[in-house]
């Protein structure tokens, strides 16, 4: 009944969200995006993106929409904020972690949980969306915890899964920020603000220790996919 519901009304309100989320970043950002062909080419792919602002979410999700079906890893904070949870209801985000007042095995119970559903997403030729560092960068290069497993995890359940690095340039408050003219026709110099957002294939050692692992991880998010932005 709920893959029935998914497929039907959940598939006119992502539309519905896809018009409004793509009107307000066409007036406001100039999105360029290269590799988005080696999404479409492949199912089942873990996109590993780097988390630049708030808004990294909503622009993916708006820009690869049209070409394959993208399932968000949040976290239950932003998941269950009464804001926003409809839309990541809407867009079946799968929450990841849980409250740390949790006794330990409820907390594993629920890690189980959402890896489970991760799997089953990726299985079904879903892609999955996953920011390895887990929030928000508060600092110019990505940094990934040494104790985050998340994307390791995923791929020690099968080390031949689709891989595919997402770099995003210009949309976070620590980068450079270039706007082009497209509000001079009312008086603004500041147009809309350039975004790039890069994909590539790429391929990671799971059997690695996670130390290294997550360095390995890192270089790649930190590595430009462009020559220039």
């Amino acid at each position: 009944m709920v893959r029935f519901i998914d497929n039907t009304l959940g598939k006119w309100l992502r539309h519905f969200f896809f018009a409004i989320v793509r009107t307000y970043f066409s007036l406001f950002y100039n999105v360029s995006c290269s590799g988005k062909h080696l999404l479409q080419d492949a199912s089942g792919t873990l996109i590993l993106a780097t988390h630049v602002s708030r808004f990294d979410g909503p622009l993916i999700a708006a820009i690869l929409y049209t070409t394959q079906r993208i399932r968000p890893v949040v976290h239950y904070r932003e998941f269950y904020n009464w804001m926003q949870w409809f839309p990541m209801f809407v867009a079946r985000a799968i929450p990841v972690s849980s409250p740390k007042s949790w006794a330990p095995e409820k907390r594993q119970a629920r890690k189980e949980e959402s890896m489970a559903r991760i799997l089953a997403a990726l299985d079904r030729g879903e892609s999955v969306l996953l920011f390895p560092a887990g929030h928000t960068r508060q600092q110019e290069p990505e940094i990934i915890a040494p104790h985050l497993s998340g994307a390791r995890d995923i791929l020690q359940t099968n080390p031949n899964r689709p891989v595919l690095i997402l770099r995003i340039e210009g949309l976070g408050r620590l980068q450079t920020a270039r706007h082009d003219y497209f509000w001079t026709f009312i008086g603004r110099n500041k147009g809309r603000r350039h975004i790039s957002v890069d994909i590539k294939t790429t391929t990671l050692d799971p059997s690695a220790d996670l130390t290294a692992f997550n360095q390995a991880l890192e270089d790649k998010l930190n590595t430009p996919i462009r020559d220039h932005f």
